[in-house]
């Protein structure tokens, strides 16, 4: 699972609430774009963060042309802007701070 997220904090504790789900967390590189990423990943879903500079049509076609499932989600927006932002994308989200459970609901769906 790839998480592209703003803040280098918010990844690693979304990577460790994944890391709790059974599953592993990749990570963008430092100067890495985030296409060549998703194609040396190949992951199944990637969390991206609404805020994340790369967050855009182009980039949820791109990582749904890789055959994986896009999941937004934001430390800083209302739930109710990131479920609309998820809508007009066609894709699941959640706001953080958010447990364990709800997580895990999210990443099933």
């Amino acid at each position: 699972m790839l998480i592209l997220a703003r803040e280098e904090i918010v990844a690693a504790l979304l990577g460790l609430m994944v890391e709790l789900r059974g599953l592993q967390p990749s990570f963008l590189g430092r100067a890495e774009p985030v296409a060549d990423a998703i194609l040396r990943e190949q992951p199944n879903t990637v969390l991206i963060d609404c805020d994340h500079p790369d967050c855009g049509d182009a980039l949820l076609d791109a990582i749904r042309n890789a055959g994986a499932v896009p999941i937004l989600f934001s430390p800083f927006r209302l739930q109710s802007e990131v479920l609309s932002f998820a809508a007009r994308h066609g894709a699941r989200s959640f706001t953080l701070p958010t447990d364990t459970d709800t997580f895990g609901r999210v990443l099933d769906n």
